[in-house]
This record gives C-alpha cells, structure tokens and sequence, in this order.
C-alpha cells in the first residue's frame, strides 16, 4: 500500500521535509512490522508513531516512564489535531478505558506501572490496539539509565496482544541495553534504525576553572542565544541565578520545587528568550524542543554519560554552531559518587529496612497482601535511627518490585493561623532566635491573610524558602502552637503504604536483591565513565562518547577541548610560549583573559594549551580566582 505521508506531515507538524529515517520508520510501522529505534535528543522520535498513528483504524498504545512528560505530549499531540489522551492515576480510569473503546482516539498514553494490574492490562488488551510505541525504551534494561523494573513486564502486554507491531525509541542506548531491549519486549525480526550520535554542530568543553561562578559569568556576557546550566541541587540553581541576575544577565531558575504555575511562566518566559538564560536541575528539559539554545552548562558531574548526552543534546538542535561545557574540579568525583552512589541501599540495608517496616506496621509472617497503612515517612526513620535518602529508595524499590505501592501525600493539608495581634507579633519577633524569626517571618509574608483567618500552607514550599530543615520547621511551630501564639495543624502522615504481596522474608526480597545488585553495578559503572570523561585530557571527546554508545569515529572531531584537538597554529613553539608564560607568572598571578593582554600575539587557546602543559608539568599552580602563577 502507499502512503502519502508528506501532506499529514504538513498538516499537522507544518513542516515540509521530515528528518533523518522519520520517513522510513513511519513507512516500516505501517507495513506491520516491529521496530527498533535509536535516534538523538532532537531527533524527532515521538512523529515516528503519531503520525502512522492518524492512518491506522484503532488507536496507539504509548508506554511512557513519567506523568509530567505524559501530559506534555498529549497536549502537544491534541494541539496538533491528534486526538490523545493519558489513562489518569484515580478512581476514573473504568470511564476512560470505556473512552477509549468509543471516543475514536488515536494515542493513548500509560505508564508501564499501570499495565502491572491486571483489570487494566486485561481491558486494553480488547480495545482494538494498532500499534504499540514504547518510548524512553533504555529504561527496560538494568544497564539503562533509568531502570524500571515495570518495564519487564511488558512481555505480558506483548502476550496479550501478539499481532499488534511493537516500536521501541531511544535516544541513549549502550549495545548492551540495545541487546536486552531486543530480548525483553521479544522484538520479532524488527527493523533497525539507527543515525549517528554525533552532534557535529556541538563543541565540547571541559572547564577546569575553580572560578566557575566567574568563568560562567565571562561566558555569557559573550554569547548570544539561549542557554541551560544545569546545577545538582535547588539551592544552586537559586544562587547562581541570583549571581546572573546581579551582572546584568537575564535569568531564572527552575526545579521541582516551584509550583505548575511558576514552572509555565518561567518555561515560557525562556522558550519566548524573555530570560534567555535557565538554571535548572537534571529534571528540566525532558520533551521541551527549542531551537536556538547556543549552549549547555553542566557546573557538577552528571550521573551518567547517557544524561550528559541527553541533556547537551538540547543545544544546537537548529543546526548552529552550539557549546557544551562541563565544569570540572578534582574534588567533583567525590561530590558526585557522594550524591548519585552513597544513597543507594546495600542488600543488608535493603533487607533490615523491609524488616523494620513491617514490625512498624504490625505485619505479621503471611499476612499485609491488600491492607494499607498511613505513615509518617521522618517517624519511621527516627524510629529506626535509619537515613532518610536510603529509605526512599528502599521504598521505590519496594514499589517497583510490586511490594508495597507507595502514595505520597501532600503536606498542603497544613493549617496555620496567628493568634496574636500584629504588636504582640512584633514583640515576639524582636525576642525570637534567628530560625524561630525566619520561620514567622516567612509565613506571613508568604500568606498575608495568615492573621485574620486559618490558612492552608505548603510546608515543603516553607523549608525551600526558608533554608530550615523539615523538623525544625515542625518543632518551630509545634512550640508556638503550645505557647497560644499560633494555631497550627497538619497531617503527620505524609505516606500511604498499599500491600501487594504476604510477608514471607525468605521470599518476598528475593527478585529485587538480585536485581538491585545488578543495579548497584550499573550505576558505579556509569558513574566511573562520567568521571573518567571528564577527568581525560588528551582525547577527542566527541570520539570517547560515541565509543560509549558502540560507534566508531576514526577522525578527531578538532571542536573540544581535548588535547588532540586543539588547533595550535604550526608557527607558535609552545616552548617559547612557555617560557614567555613563566616569566610573567613569576612575578604575578593572573588569569588566562589576563594573560593574553600581555600576550597579545598568542590566541586564547594557545595561552590555555601553554597553561596546561606547565600545570601537568607541576611547574605553575591555580588559586581561588582561576589565576595562576610559578611554583
């Protein structure tokens, strides 16, 4: 049969020319057959199943890892006038999958979590499916990125519906995770399709700079176009974007802790270039498509390579020139294995945590399949004298591998109310310690309505303001709850806990151990290859990271800041560099962009090539302020 694919293309997407292999893959979906995916951040995965999706005669199965990425394709694909819809978390889900049967939708979006129930996967199975498109594919695979254990079992859906062709999408994927991906959703003699992971347009900088608030300063005050800095925790972001804003850089910062309403305005106000510059944390970016972003900043390590090729891979996607640049420092490797490895659960942890929890809830030998528990989530690890950040990943875990479904609870069920008059108010400001000052003064200039009348309040929202850890808050206002100046009340269960299987200790574990090993592996691996990239002087860095993901590149990409890729003009002698250098840091410390005001007739980068011959060579040091000067 042919298609005509150009004019749906136009219609819907008002392009004229579809990208590298979208064609192709399209054209091979509708021919029924399976297929296996690999193209770029940027690459234009989702057209490949919504558009074949407008001319089959039933609707498209999407299985996507997260809500929020969920909801902004199914608005994106409604507002290109492709009927979709995402099977909700709630009590309605029997009306919506009676939708689905009537309503003539063309991609219905689901979490792989939720085809684990049965009713659900049972019902989807008679609804008439063409097509099945896995997206985030890698996250099947223990060696992915982001490994979900609900993934796995996808075979059953497979099982359930075993005519309807398969397509599985990636953007990052290691031969190994390709492998498992072919195995696990049983890819039957599939198409493969696969473009380059090379990012030509994109150079690739590694900023050995202690000055990296600076360096990044000096930066942008050069650059034109948008820009991403990724930063590993809120506080940062909040701070570095503060320090922009102070020099005259238009910025803002963005991270799970701002409101919906916060997060629309500030992504607005950034893909509008009214704040050209975003400083956000690794959960920004995921399905946004936004074509003139110049550069990518990373000021800590990423976790893995595969996050640090998706996220530079949001530069340069209108196909200028683009920069990517890591900031490292020796001391970064411990600061990242610290945040990304030291929170993962051993197997000894991981077994006394499900110990603990079940004497906590009274769950005896055999018994808590189908019984729910209401929690207090800090409780529970005073309780034990546990750390907190190990216990919410036991609890993931435990979630993932169908033990217990957790359900956070939102702490706005918080009340508060002033008791006192605003004089009274003051008096107690004025003989308040500081945390007890910055607490009363944060809710009331948060809620202005707080004196008259009681009020619900964010408490996660009040210790992100604040700077207060959670229990100082608590114990804050338990005490002027005590003392008549205040009323405050709120929901000490802040967890719900569902149980899915008996406790059986020899057996209930078992499955997840053995895959949390696996994990643990995986995760330590990755993280060496993030430090041993960053850490490499001397090769092409767009070599090193396509060789991680199984592609061979004979030539030096002479864009990055690898060694072998620097353009030193033939008629510079680096040791009459070097020894014009040493005489001028002898006397005083300065910084490269200093430097070259003393040598005017060296470049930037043959200043910085001459630098770090001497710094490996031990004859020169750096200071606090990116300067150096001879040992």
């Amino acid at each position: 049969m042919t298609y005509k694919l150009k004019p749906l293309l136009k219609k819907h997407w008002k392009v004229d020319q579809f990208r590298p292999l979208q064609e192709e893959i399209c054209l091979s979906l509708l021919s029924a057959n399976d297929n296996l995916v690999l193209l770029p951040t940027g690459g234009g995965k989702s057209l490949c199943y919504q558009l074949p999706s407008l001319l089959f005669d039933g609707p498209t199965l999407v299985i996507s890892p997260l809500i929020s990425l969920m909801q902004d394709q199914v608005a994106q694909a409604n507002e290109k006038g492709i009927k979709s819809m995402a099977l909700r978390n709630d009590q309605a889900v029997e009306k919506q999958l009676d939708n689905i049967a009537y309503g003539n939708y063309k991609l219905v979006y689901c979490s792989p979590e939720k085809l684990q129930q049965k009713r659900i996967l049972e019902r989807l199975a008679g609804l008439n499916f063409k097509c099945i498109a896995v997206d985030e594919a890698h996250c099947i695979s223990q060696w992915g990125s982001d490994f979900r254990p609900a993934y796995k079992h996808l075979s059953a859906l497979r099982n359930l519906l075993p005519k309807v062709p398969v397509i599985a999408l990636t953007a990052s994927a290691t031969p190994t995770v390709v492998k498992d991906i072919i195995e696990e959703l049983k890819l039957k003699e599939h198409k493969h399709f696969q473009s380059s992971f090379e990012r030509t347009n994109v150079a690739i900088e590694i900023d050995r700079s202690p000055d990296k608030l600076g360096s990044i300063i000096r930066n942008l005050k050069q650059v034109e176009g948008s820009t991403i800095i990724y930063c590993s925790s809120r506080r940062e972001t909040e701070e570095i974007s503060v320090a922009l804003n102070a020099n005259d850089i238009r910025s803002n910062f963005f991270h799970g802790g701002l409101s919906a309403h916060e997060k629309q305005d500030r992504l607005h106000a950034w893909k509008s270039n009214k704040t050209p510059t975003i400083v956000a944390t690794n959960a920004f970016g995921m399905g946004i498509d936004k074509a003139n972003v110049s550069q990518v900043i990373h000021v800590n390590l990423p976790a893995s390579l595969e996050y640090y090729y998706q996220e530079i891979g949001r530069a340069g996607r209108n196909g200028q020139a683009a920069k990517a640049i890591l900031f490292f420092q020796p001391q970064d490797a411990e600061r990242a294995k610290k945040q990304f490895l030291s929170h993962l659960p051993t197997t000894n942890f991981i077994e006394k945590c499900y110990k603990h929890l079940c004497n906590y809830l009274n769950i005896a030998y055999g018994e808590g399949h189908e019984e729910s528990w209401n929690i207090s989530f800090i409780d529970f690890c005073s309780s034990y004298k546990l750390s907190p950040k190990k216990v919410a990943h036991c609890f993931t875990l435990f979630d993932q591998g169908s033990i217990f479904h957790q359900i956070k609870q939102s702490t706005l069920d918080a009340k508060v109310q002033l008791l006192c008059s605003s004089t009274q108010f003051k008096r107690e400001l004025e003989r308040a310690s500081k945390d007890q000052a910055i607490a009363l003064q944060t809710i009331t200039r948060k809620y202005p309505g707080i004196f008259d009348q009681e009020i619900s309040i964010d408490l996660d929202d009040i210790t992100r303001i604040s700077l207060l850890k959670f229990s100082q808050l608590i114990a804050i206002f338990n005490l002027y709850d005590e003392q008549g100046l205040i009323r405050f009340d709120y929901n000490k269960s802040d967890l719900k806990l569902i149980g899915l299987v008996p406790r059986e200790d020899q057996y209930t574990l078992s499955d997840l151990l053995r895959n949390n090993k696996t994990y643990l592996e995986s995760k330590q691996q990755k993280m060496a290859s993030m430090i041993s990239f960053a850490t490499e002087k001397h090769q092409c860095k767009q070599k090193t990271l396509l060789a991680y993901f199984g592609e061979k590149k004979e030539i030096d990409c002479h864009k990055c800041s690898a060694r072998s890729c620097h353009k030193t003009a033939p008629e510079v002698d680096l040791s009459i560099l070097t020894e014009e250098l040493m005489k001028i840091l002898t006397q005083k410390a300065l910084a490269p962009h200093q430097l070259k005001l003393s040598l005017p007739q060296y470049s930037l980068k043959q200043i910085a090539t001459a630098i770090e011959w001497l710094e490996d060579q031990q004859k020169i040091k750096r200071n606090t302020l990116d300067q150096y000067s001879a040992l």
